[in-house]
């Protein structure tokens, strides 16, 4: 059951949160992002970024629970094409909501002046972190195998 593994899944959210704050971090290079990021709900740049990442690490939770409560703590076998699709639509449906909604409804202006659009940087971002998520699974697959089959 997944109540039994409270600490473990503690312990992997408190890793996936680590993880996106370093993954996360290179869409703050845009000046039209860090204007978002500073708008709410402190004036702080950091307060709010970490705040952001809490967000967003904590809906990426709920993504991989979901699934695995439906599924009475079985994946049958598909724990990589689960994780990887609820990686993947959480960083999508974030893109869309920031890059489209917030414009829409008027949240957040993605340029002002001289600013170069920070559409631009969160599609960007979404690379950055689709590559750095890709890595650090790699990361993990050859250090399990090191584990299992020491040479």
């Amino acid at each position: 059951m997944v109540f039994d593994n409270v600490p473990d899944l503690l312990l992997g959210a408190a890793i996936l949160w680590l993880l996106n704050a370093v993954a996360l971090f290179p869409v703050l290079v845009s000046n039209a992002v860090k204007r978002l990021v500073r708008a709410w709900p402190t004036d702080s740049l950091i307060l709010n970024y970490l705040a952001d990442v809490t967000v967003f690490t904590a809906v990426h939770v709920v993504w991989l629970l979901v699934p695995l409560i439906l599924q009475g703590g079985q994946l049958q076998g598909h724990e990589l094409a689960w994780l990887a699709g609820t990686t993947l639509l959480n960083l999508v449906l974030w893109w869309v909501a920031v890059a489209i909604a917030f414009p829409a409804l008027g949240v957040w202006s993605p340029k002002e002046g001289e600013e170069y659009d920070g559409r631009i940087a969160l599609t960007l971002e979404l690379f950055v972190y689709a590559l750095a998520t890709g890595f650090t699974a790699l990361a993990v697959v050859v250090i399990a195998i090191a584990v299992a089959f020491p040479g």
